[in-house]
């Protein structure tokens, strides 16, 4: 697959067998993982690349963008992205009442209590090597973000962005709002847990293995080896 594309099934839709084990196993890391729910992610996997807009065979050559352009014109019922996606489809014409939010469901055990998938891997930072009065005109302005007027009604507004701050404008994001019921209605959301993947290079390893996998040129044993085997691997190098 490419970059655009595999990053959502072997770091995304990879976080789902984790969640899992983790959360069977009552742990938050592992220099080992065991698999227990791979045929849960080979499920998944399965559906989604015997009921696409394209063959298996073609993945390789199809982009994220491909699969936002499908989405947006109607081609394709279904699009794994998240909250972030929101501006980019409301811009090409999609209205709210267009839209919604599942959970991905994988066939554990218990995940009728399943939210969304909820984290983020973005922060704020300031350099602590520029000058005084740039940082402090820095924060100045991170804080005019998330408590002005009119800064909360661009960043809720205009970017579709959740504020977890005391009186900013509640976000509009039809997707942000979808997690919030999830979230009411006593639904637990899947953690992300990205950080403890071994590495890039064993993300690299599962994404060959799932899009040879999909084009019929491997098998899935291999996709459970990259994730099995290549984790124990790269966690070693890492903290060998």
């Amino acid at each position: 697959m490419d970059g655009s594309s595999d990053w959502r099934f072997k770091t995304h839709l990879a976080n789902l067998p984790i969640y899992y084990e983790y959360k069977a196993d009552n742990i938050t890391s592992t220099d080992a993982i065991k698999g227990t729910f791979l045929d849960n992610y080979k499920q998944i996997f399965d559906l989604y690349i015997t009921d696409s807009t394209c063959k298996p065979t073609d993945l390789a050559s199809k982009t994220g963008a491909d699969a936002e352009t499908e989405f947006f014109k109607g081609e394709a019922v279904f699009f794994q992205n998240g909250s972030w996606e929101y501006g980019i489809l409301t811009e090409n014409g999609m209205k709210d009442d267009d839209l919604g939010m599942l959970p991905i469901y994988i066939g554990a055990e218990g995940e009728e209590n399943q939210g969304l998938c909820t984290g983020s891997e973005n922060y704020w930072v300031v350099n602590k090597n520029s000058s005084e009065a740039d940082q402090k005109a820095t924060l100045d302005f991170m804080k005019w973000c998330v408590s002005s007027d009119k800064g909360t009604k661009a960043m809720a507004d205009d970017m579709g962005f959740v504020i977890p701050f005391k009186n900013a404008k509640e976000a509009t994001n039809v997707f942000v709002k979808a997690d919030t019921e999830y979230t009411a209605a006593g639904k637990e959301p899947v953690s992300w847990n990205f950080t403890t993947m071994p590495s890039e290079d064993w993300k690299n390893g599962v994404g060959t293995a799932l899009t040879q996998y999909a084009a019929g040129t491997g098998k899935w044993d291999d996709v459970v080896k990259a994730f099995v085997d290549g984790w124990k691997t790269e966690y070693a190098k890492a903290n060998g």
